[in-house]
């Protein structure tokens, strides 16, 4: 069984690291632009080779795993249709998923399976490749309606062995979470720094930037897929964005007020307590989700995907 893997940042990487220790029967194979990133993955024996040619690193794909940031998934599913097996089963870890479904759609065919995931990471995941990255991470799966079982059960089954727990759930309602979980964080950090990069005193306030700032301006998407991901998501943002402008227009009437002592005071107490409660809830969530049966049939399926799928190429 080859697993190809598009895409080695900290993702692919801790993907392909995972997999390895999961399944080590598979034939893991590897693409990135990036030089050092390939290499990278070499170097960690996260892939058995890497290859520059985009659609050569796919065509003995049973399993194609897309780690790309979101601008760039379109043009790589319209890259890799063409020289895809019938059957292959191809999946994303996309932010957004309903504009990644309408792509897959558009782009590949009716014999090829596509299963939209995203896996949330822990709250306390580092930033460097692991094979425990996925430990206790929600994975969202969105299969379409005409997806076929097998390949539903693969998915599923591919998030239960890298220790994440399979969470199947609507597109729309998916990216409805992730405006205010993902993407309203991310334009808060680069309001941020838009608002540091005009400050008079910006030249002598970088020694003065420490952790927290950092934390809160850190690991932005880039342009592209930012401004995408905006676009597409547009309402589900505007209405948490609207809910954020209405929560600093309380905190800045709380700072200009005579009794805003009390208020603040409140702001700071509440959010506290909802975090401490967030994290504990979390968990609990996490641990009554339902667990794939761990059975013969379903590593059958993890394995064998070409006993499942026709072996004709198109």
């Amino acid at each position: 069984m080859q697993i190809t893997i598009l895409g080695l940042g900290t993702l692919g990487i801790s993907l392909g690291l995972a997999l390895r220790r999961a399944v080590p029967e598979a034939r893991l194979v590897g693409h990135d632009p990036d030089h050092e990133r390939a290499r990278e993955a070499l170097r960690r024996k996260a892939v058995d080779r890497t290859s520059w040619n985009l659609p050569g690193a796919c065509e003995e794909a049973d399993l194609i795993l897309l780690t790309l940031p979101l601008g760039e998934i379109e043009t790589t599913l319209r890259a890799i249709a063409p020289a895809l097996k019938e059957g292959t089963l191809v999946m994303d870890t996309a932010e957004l998923k309903a504009p990644v479904m309408a792509w897959a759609q558009t782009h590949l065919s009716s014999s090829t399976p596509f299963i939209g995931g995203h896996p949330i990471l822990r709250p306390d995941a580092g930033e460097e490749p692991d094979p425990d990255l996925f430990r206790d991470a929600l994975f969202c799966l969105t299969p379409p309606a005409q997806a076929p079982a097998w390949a539903v059960e693969a998915a599923s089954g591919l998030a239960h062995r890298i220790g994440a727990r399979p969470f199947f759930i609507d597109p729309v309602e998916h990216d409805g979470w992730m405006a205010a979980l993902e993407q309203l964080p991310s334009l808060l950090g680069a309001a941020l720094l838009s608002v540091w990069s005009v400050a008079p005193a910006r030249r002598e306030m970088p020694q003065a930037i420490g952790s927290r700032f950092a934390r809160i301006t850190a690991d932005l998407p880039d342009a592209p897929s930012g401004r995408l991901a905006a676009t597409a998501n547009r309402e589900a943002l505007l209405y948490w964005l609207d809910r954020l402008l209405e929560t600093l227009g309380r905190l800045r009437e709380a700072l200009t007020g005579l009794e805003g002592e009390a208020a603040l005071e409140d702001l700071f107490r509440t959010a506290s307590q909802t975090r401490d409660n967030w994290l504990k809830s979390r968990q609990e969530s996490l641990q009554a989700l339902p667990v794939p049966a761990d059975q013969p049939g379903l590593m059958e399926t993890m394995l064998g995907l070409h006993r499942l799928r026709p072996s004709r190429r198109r």
